[in-house]
């Protein structure tokens, strides 16, 4: 749905009971006997800035699910201005490779977050290139890189863009599991 509009004009659903039917198969309760299915849904969803209707009688249900709750909901806090701008998609979604998108805005100081996706069973290691001319980056840029929240603690390290304004940059994502990379001014 952020193809064709901004990731804020439209909502997700996420059927934490049951809705309509569907069974097991369609559900999330209980919500600690699938925390990570249930992490990977906040992931993807704060993750793309993109909100939704959560349909259930409760977030959580145990203190290690309001933990994960917690962390994502604190980091689309501490990111909402990037997370509610532009959306460049880096990779379509097959299940075969890496996933991700660029949230860019060129009148922020934290002008670039990308969100990569790994839903492989292994680790990978990827070069992945970042058009951060959507961003407003002419030449150099801070960036910092790691899962959620470890990214906001990582120390920023200053890039250089090439002459099409793209900055390549190493990743490891791990096994079905998720990579944060934020581009600051420097």
């Amino acid at each position: 749905g952020t193809r064709y509009k901004a990731n804020t004009m439209g909502w997700m659903f996420v059927p934490l009971t049951e809705y309509h039917g569907g069974g097991a198969e369609a559900t999330i309760e209980p919500l600690d006997q699938h925390r990570e299915h249930y992490e990977q849904r906040l992931a993807d969803l704060l993750g793309a800035g993109v909100q939704a209707c959560w349909r259930g009688p409760r977030l959580f249900d145990t203190e290690a699910t309001k933990t994960v709750v917690k962390r994502w909901v604190d980091f689309y806090k501490r990111h909402r201005a990037i997370l509610d701008s532009d959306l460049v998609p880096l990779r379509r979604a097959d299940g075969r490779d890496f996933d991700g998108w660029l949230h860019v805005n060129p009148r922020l100081r934290e002008c670039a977050l990308a969100v990569l996706y790994n839903p492989l069973p292994q680790a990978i290691e990827r070069s992945v290139a970042l058009p951060l001319r959507y961003a407003g980056v002419d030449d150099r840029v801070l960036v910092r890189q790691g899962g959620v929240p470890e990214v906001d603690a990582e120390p920023a390290t200053e890039h250089r863009v090439d002459r099409d304004r793209v900055l390549r940059v190493s990743v490891r994502i791990p096994a079905r599991g998720w990579l944060v990379l934020i581009a600051s001014e420097p």
